[in-house]
């Protein structure tokens, strides 16, 4: 009866087993447990996998022996596509190639324009030289994309779904990049802003004095860091463009600043006139804030230099960002060289939803007409009498053209003009120098490409991409406090060491003491 008893218990449990499995194919779940969700997928990527509508391949391809410290990238990328798999449809599928020999499996990636790369191993005490492939192949329908090496997996899922946006979208967004009045240079001045848009976007420079009808494919226009006037038959077909419906970011450095030689001026590029039609300013002053970056200074002596970094105020460090808001809510900070603060009071009174990005701290202040900036100018702490300037918002509302009252340019064709147009977006910022390649650290770039695809709408993409750049930070506190953690984090180790130390040999000495008085010694 006992044996029948134990047999029955192990049928239960293999059936509640069993049961278990089942009723997970259809109640999937998963836990993740960290602040910024980053071991789980978001909505977007499991929106696109689960409504694909036709079938999806991806194909990695990932040598054998892959040495330390990339051993472990096929093991991620697999978990990922299995996240990615877990919440798609029938459609999606993914395979992890096999050949022969690692010979043939490099020819076959090598097919697909996965290149062979080299990586250092340590083999019997000697560095040795590993040939290997680590790329995916994404393929819907009769088109393919590649991502041919694969070092990182940190920004994965954005790449998986930077691919498959790419391939499922039927036309992707065009962003143009005014050219011709000094701007920064795209792609030039802007090879890390292109390498993170181009998957998603269609990027193209745009003169529109040698091409009137530049902007007609267009959905967003950048206009980066103009230093001269831009002229009024142009600034009709941006008003058209405005008019229609599209989105503008104006990027405006007002300051030609040389920190070598201490020279700083503003450039002959104000146009305020035509800004304040679309509520907004960029004002003519140079910002300094006592939150700033630090810069490298080299010191020259007798038989040589040393280098030192000391706080330089013109160089923001915007930690103040708009945490409510999507474009900002997870970067740690933008920084900013020269920039100039941005007025839209104006178009809060025009009935326009306008929304700051980033402002400077609690103890800021600005140049204005004669400009110091040299590196040993110490301003005076009561010249910081200002606080939180806007450096960058975004305004969304209907507009009136600017051209409205105004005669018509006749050195184009205007004869389509709209007086008023559809609801648009834009975007105004004081610094242009952010998006150029000297500048564009990782948020930078970030918060830039995030803007686009604020415009594009795309919200699921800036979600994915700025996971992996949200970063805790340490609340401020007083110099006391200080020095009271600093005392507890070096003595409370030891203390609690002997403490414990303390207890096992009280424990230890009442047991012995216990087998003492039962052994009647």
């Amino acid at each position: 009866m006992e044996k029948l008893n134990n047999t029955t218990k192990i049928i239960l449990v293999f059936v509640i087993v069993v049961l278990i499995n089942l009723i997970s194919l259809y109640l999937f779940t998963r836990l993740d447990l960290t602040a910024d969700r980053r071991f789980s997928i978001s909505s977007y990527s499991k929106e696109l996998v689960r409504n694909l509508d036709d079938k999806f391949t991806i194909k990695c391809y990932f040598s054998n022996d892959i040495p330390y410290p990339y051993n472990n990238i096929r093991r991620d990328v697999k978990d990922k596509l299995e996240e990615f798999k877990a919440y798609a449809s029938r459609y999606f599928q993914f395979e992890f190639v096999k050949a022969e020999d690692e010979e043939n499996l490099a020819l076959d990636a090598r097919n697909f324009g996965i290149p062979e790369i080299q990586l250092n191993t340590i083999e019997n005490d000697q560095i040795q030289i590993k040939k290997v492939v680590m790329g995916m192949v994404f393929m819907y329908e009769d088109k393919s994309e590649v991502l041919p090496i694969v070092q990182d997996t940190k920004n994965l899922e954005y790449e998986i779904a930077s691919k498959m946006n790419k391939l499922i979208k039927v036309a992707l967004p065009t962003v143009a990049f005014l050219q011709g009045h000094d701007e920064i240079l795209f792609p030039d001045k802007m090879q890390t802003i292109q390498q993170m848009l181009q998957a998603n976007y269609n990027l193209k420079p745009v003169n529109l004095k040698e091409d009137p009808k530049g902007l007609d494919d267009t959905e967003i226009l950048v206009i980066a860091g103009p230093k001269t006037l831009i002229p009024d038959d142009e600034k009709y077909l941006i008003d058209q463009f405005i008019m229609d419906g599209n989105k503008v970011m104006f990027l405006i450095d007002n300051i030609q600043a040389d920190i070598n030689t201490a020279h700083a001026t503003f450039y002959e590029n104000d146009m305020n006139d035509w800004f304040k039609h679309y509520g907004f300013e960029i004002k003519r002053n140079l910002v300094f804030d006592i939150k700033s970056s630090s810069i490298q200074v080299r010191q020259q002596y007798q038989g040589g230099y040393s280098i030192s970094y000391i706080q330089y105020p013109f160089i923001l460090d915007l930690v103040n960002l708009n945490r409510e808001n999507i474009i900002v809510k997870d970067l740690k900070s933008v920084m900013m060289a020269f920039a100039s603060s941005v007025d839209t009071d104006i178009g809060m009174d025009d009935s326009l939803d306008v929304t700051w990005l980033a402002r400077t701290s609690e103890r800021c202040g600005t140049q204005v007409g004669t400009l110091n900036i040299n590196l040993q100018y110490k301003i005076p702490m009561n010249q910081y009498n200002r606080s939180h300037l806007p450096v960058a918002a975004i305004l969304i509302g209907k507009y009136n053209s600017y051209f409205a009252d105004k005669t018509l340019p006749d050195t184009i064709d205007t004869s389509g003009f709209m007086k008023s147009g559809a609801s648009s977006r834009i975007l105004a910022v004081g610094n242009a120098s952010f998006v150029q390649d000297d500048f564009a650290n990782q948020n930078n770039a970030t918060f830039f490409a995030n803007a686009v695809d604020w415009m594009a709408q795309e919200k699921g993409l800036i979600e994915i991409r700025s996971k992996n750049i949200a970063a805790r930070q340490l609340k401020e506190v007083s110099d006391g406090s200080k020095g009271t953690i600093k005392f507890i984090a070096v003595l409370l180790p030891p203390i609690l060491v002997i403490l414990i130390g303390v207890l096992f040999w009280r424990i230890k000495k009442a047991r012995y003491a216990r087998i003492q008085r039962y052994m009647g010694v």
